[in-house]
């Protein structure tokens, strides 16, 4: 008794942690947002770049000099305190606006990740349901194997058959349980893929274990892909290259320089009063003036390799969208193909399975098929119903892929 109670609370155990650790879509989508490594990592270069656009007026360091000396007559203990700015060109707002343009990368970038992740996560949940679902079709198949089994192996000892029907029947019934086997080790792989993209540090299981066939939210009619993130990041990168190329433009411009400086002048004679300044009487002024580079080469070559640069951008983002465009017609033409192949399976091909594979044991069990028949329908029946699983598979397979290019999450 006390045996069977530990038995008991043991199940429970593990069935309580199985619940605590599935997910429905939902929630497991939610979760591999907030805990996905790389959307994490993607966030911080988000606030890497707000913090950076803090620096958009970057002026070079201030200049303080000290004269000391005979430097204006012959006394030696003179000095002038000079301090002096320059003032890039960029700081008159092309830096800054380059760096609000990459801000809006980084935003943009991680929107791209973050529909990347819901499409892999959308993927193994789908691949998971399929999964699953085959291995209720495989259990099935192993009982009516070992039923087959059964029956055979007392045909043969009440000596109605030989022994190739009942060795037939063993290897029919040893092949199913391999393709149990294969199908937990697929549902083991496809697990860990979906504890890596949530981040997880246990082994994530799905609620849905069934296969349903899902629902496309949008019409056919208005699908597009202006919306998709990873466009309109790979399109804002031409307006930062645009941005770079104009803050090129005015790193090659002349700095401005201003200062001041306040100094004596010990000895010098005021010509009006005819007085002469002595250390403690100290003169003042600014000083205005321009850098100006004398060899324009490198500056010319940046901006040079910018334009170029754009001009990369424009032909990479003319060929990043017709490949959406031509992965949205496929995807469109696989949703209809498998949407119509699944309203065959259902209205015909998987009421004549269920017939074929209830009329063959029937047929079996009462001596009026030899095994070779009754194999020849159930393999049909089996092959009808895996087909059909698969079909489905791809048909939520066709939507996800649709969503995807979409945007829609």
């Amino acid at each position: 008794m006390r045996t069977i109670l530990i038995s008991i609370m043991m199940l429970m155990s593990v069935t309580l942690l199985a619940q605590q650790h599935s997910f429905s879509l939902d929630e497991a989508i939610d979760y591999a947002l907030k805990n996905n490594s790389n959307i994490q990592a993607l966030g911080y270069e988000v606030e890497s770049q707000r913090q950076i656009r803090k620096a958009s007026i970057d002026l070079p360091k201030t200049d303080v000099t000290l004269l000391y000396g005979q430097y204006n007559s012959y006394a030696k203990n003179d000095n002038n305190i000079s301090v002096t700015q320059s003032i890039p060109f960029s700081a008159f707002g092309s830096q800054g606006k380059l760096n609000r343009a990459l801000l809006v990368s980084s935003g943009l970038r991680k929107a791209s990740s973050e529909n990347e992740l819901v499409y892999q996560v959308k993927q193994i949940y789908n691949d998971l349901a399929w999964a699953y679902s085959n291995r209720d079709l495989l259990l099935q198949q192993d009982s009516i194997f070992e039923g087959f089994y059964k029956a055979a192996s007392l045909r043969y000892q009440a000596g109605e058959t030989r022994l190739l029907e009942q060795t037939s029947a063993d290897a029919q019934r040893n092949q199913a349980k391999i393709g149990l086997a294969e199908n937990e080790t697929q549902i083991h792989a496809l697990r860990s893929d979906l504890m890596g993209l949530l981040n997880t540090s246990e082994l994530p299981d799905i609620v849905e274990k069934r296969q349903t066939e899902h629902s496309l939210s949008l019409s056919i009619d208005t699908l597009l892909i202006a919306s998709s993130p990873s466009l309109a990041y790979v399109r804002h990168q031409i307006d930062v290259a645009e941005r770079e190329r104009k803050l090129q433009s005015a790193k090659a411009a002349p700095d401005l320089l201003i200062g001041f400086f306040n100094q004596t002048l010990i000895g010098t004679t005021n010509p009006e009063t005819g007085a002469i300044a002595t250390s403690g009487e100290r003169f003042s002024g600014i000083q205005l003036g321009v850098s100006i580079p004398l060899w324009f080469g490198p500056a010319m070559g940046r901006i040079k390799a910018s334009v170029y640069n754009k001009k990369a951008t424009e032909s990479n983002y003319e060929a990043y969208k017709k490949k959406l465009l031509i992965q949205m017609d496929q995807a469109i033409k696989e949703y209809q193909t498998y949407k119509a192949s699944l309203n065959y399976y259902r209205s015909s091909a998987l009421p004549n399975a269920d017939l074929i594979l209830k009329q063959s044991q029937a047929a079996f069990k009462g001596g009026e098929i030899e095994y070779s028949e009754f194999l020849l329908g159930l393999r049909n029946a089996i092959e009808i119903r895996e087909r059909f699983l698969q079909t489905l598979r791809k048909y939520n397979q066709s939507i996800i892929q649709i969503e995807f290019l979409s945007g829609d999450k």
